[in-house]
């Protein structure tokens, strides 16, 4: 019998069904403050990270991965991206910025270049123009709390 043990594979690891986030480029404009994905089973949008946000199989994320309007992207790339819960300031006041629960994702350059690296077919178009979204440029009405209002 012979067996390496020990040996480093050269196969990238598999990734496992619904672990795609779609980015709406057509849903996020430089007006808003954060990112909007899409909900589950391809009904709704939100800004907020979480169980509010449509996982999809690599399948469906490759059908959706247009580049114009939308982009898909690993799950996993929001955990080095994402900002606290968003609150807003109304009568001295601290309120949450949206109904749902949950951290977001700037509308910041940085926040698109890593989105965009992360794109499941690469930052370019297939015409090998690079995606462009647009990003928010205004002063922000959102700031997030170093800890949770109840």
């Amino acid at each position: 019998m012979n067996t390496i043990l020990n040996k480093p594979s050269t196969e990238k690891p598999q990734v496992l069904d619904y672990e795609f986030l779609i980015v709406s480029l057509k849903h996020t404009s430089r007006k808003h403050e954060h990112i909007t994905f899409w909900g589950p089973g391809h009904r709704g949008y939100t800004q907020v990270v979480g169980d509010h946000m449509g996982k999809y199989t690599r399948e469906e994320a490759r059908r959706l991965n247009d580049g114009i309007d939308y982009i898909a992207v690993q799950a996993d790339v929001l955990e080095c991206i994402t900002s606290g819960q968003p609150y807003y300031a109304h009568n001295g006041v601290a309120r949450r910025f949206y109904e749902q629960d949950g951290e977001v994702v700037l509308n910041l350059m940085e926040n698109w270049h890593v989105l965009l690296d992360a794109r499941l077919d690469g930052p370019t178009n297939s015409d090998g123009k690079r995606v462009k979204p647009d990003w928010f440029r205004g002063k922000c009405r959102s700031f997030a709390l170093p800890g949770r209002v109840t």
